[in-house]
């Protein structure tokens, strides 16, 4: 068995390109123990763009970095982490974009300015900025000391017919999950409006419904797994073995996939639901 603890920063840091989706718990605990020296080198890896879209080791090492990143926390991971929540938007990572929430979940509280200026930043597409509202609401759950400036913010979106519909949608979505009754009526207008477009459009994708609304505020209790992952079980044994069937699985069906049509998305759930695709199954 490797001692880890024996390799130099660079051979640890090579273990990120070259071990893939299989890379050992062992070696994320190291980091761990190496702590602060090795947030520039791993902020390193998630400024270089070609990593973004090179082959699948690059890929990998980016999505390692984040994650080690998130696990060592600290004011000074918020800017990578910040530049990989738009990275990962942008090249629809979604390895790193579906636990983003959760890592930011545990960063510092300084952390929502950042994520605000995402969040309202209008020449951004409409799925970065909702990545960034997601994990604004994470914050609340460390930190609900901030629930007065987040929550508001993120209503304040909502309401502003001037903003991008899906953008609009996602936070509400936000405020449904947590649960924020203040927010009740305007929610159930939206999801009135939503019932309007579509009784106009029957190709308009609708988020939710006012019935929709009365049916989450009819729970008691928050809607937070998202919010909540334990990203590190990525590197449990058994987590590893099961990606390792699932390639195999994929390799063998590759011929089928590849002449599948591919689910935008924004399209309609191919399960009949009539909603968005990124709002029925893929959830």
């Amino acid at each position: 068995m490797t001692n880890y603890q024996l390799l130099d920063d660079e051979r640890l840091l090579d273990l990120l390109f070259t071990e893939e989706d299989r890379l050992p718990r062992m070696v994320v605990d190291e980091f761990l123990r190496r702590g602060r020296s090795m947030i520039a080198p791993l902020a390193g890896i998630i400024c270089v763009e070609f990593y973004w879209t090179g082959d699948s080791s690059k890929q990998w090492a980016v999505i390692h970095a984040v994650y080690i990143l998130g696990a060592i926390g600290g004011e000074e991971t918020i800017l990578p982490l910040a530049r990989a929540l738009r990275s990962a938007s942008v090249h629809q990572n979604e390895w790193i974009t579906e636990d983003l929430p959760s890592i930011f979940r545990n960063s510092e509280p300084i952390a929502q300015s950042l994520l605000k200026l995402i969040a309202s930043d209008i020449t951004s597409d409409w799925y970065t900025r909702s990545v960034a509202m997601d994990c604004l609401a994470a914050l609340t759950i460390k930190h609900p000391e901030i629930e007065k400036e987040v929550f508001p913010f993120i209503h304040s979106i909502l309401v502003n017919e001037l903003e991008e519909r899906d953008v609009r949608s996602e936070a509400g979505c936000v405020l449904m999950n947590f649960r924020r009754n203040e927010y009740r009526e305007d929610l159930m207008a939206f999801g009135r409006e939503e019932e309007w477009l579509k009784s106009e459009d029957e190709d308009y994708l609708a988020c939710f419904y006012e019935k929709e609304v009365e049916e989450a505020f009819s729970e008691k209790e928050n809607e937070l797994f998202k919010y909540q992952k334990d990203w590190l079980s990525f590197y449990n044994a058994d987590e590893i073995q099961k990606r390792r069937e699932r390639w195999k699985e994929e390799d063998k069906d590759y011929s089928e996939i590849k002449t599948a049509p591919k689910i935008g998305r924004n399209d309609f759930c191919p399960c009949g639901s009539g909603k968005k695709y990124k709002k029925c199954c893929l959830a």
